[in-house]
């Protein structure tokens, strides 16, 4: 069941990239690279505290509102230790996902990413479906530089995370 995710996550990913004939109309690809921090919730916040990480997203305006793409973003959550004890590991996410979103007046947007999220752990992995939904703001400086601030809530299955990120458009 976890491959059939991962081979769906992949199909999309890989048709987003290689349809672009929308996308010439409107400004073509953007890559958006970055820096995200989160604080895990439920089940990953019994063993970790604080997860910083790497983001990076590749998108397309279909509409002059609507983007979509693909990210793929890494978080390294570390793990807890305790007072009397051996101390537990950290945790690695990685998150490979199709990303859409709706941008709103005065360069406001929301969105929902869905694919597949990978979990290593204590010498353990779990694949898993991620969903992980979107709210930021695009402060475009100039030209040259657009700015992205993210506030997400990933929920891949068992692990979830409330985080920020933020991104600078290549």
């Amino acid at each position: 069941m976890k491959k059939i995710y991962f081979i769906l996550a992949s199909l999309i990913f890989s048709g987003l990239m290689l349809t672009n004939a929308k996308a010439q109309s409107t400004d073509g690809w953007h890559f958006d690279v970055g820096p995200q921090v989160a604080t895990p919730i439920r089940n990953l916040s019994y063993y970790t505290s604080f997860g910083i990480g790497a983001d990076a997203a590749a998108t397309t305006n279909i509409t002059s509102e609507i983007a979509i793409g693909g990210r793929a973003n890494y978080s390294y959550f570390i793990g807890k230790t305790p007072l009397l004890g051996n101390g537990s590991h950290g945790a690695s996410v990685i998150n490979v996902v199709a990303d859409g979103n709706y941008s709103f007046p005065m360069n406001i947007f929301a969105g929902v990413d869905l694919g597949v999220g990978f979990l290593a752990s204590n010498g353990q992995s779990d694949t898993e479906f991620a969903r992980i939904f979107n709210l930021g703001y695009k402060w475009e400086q100039s030209k040259e530089h657009t700015f992205i601030f993210t506030v997400y809530f990933d929920q891949t299955t068992y692990q979830k995370c409330l985080g920020v990120r933020a991104a600078i458009r290549l």
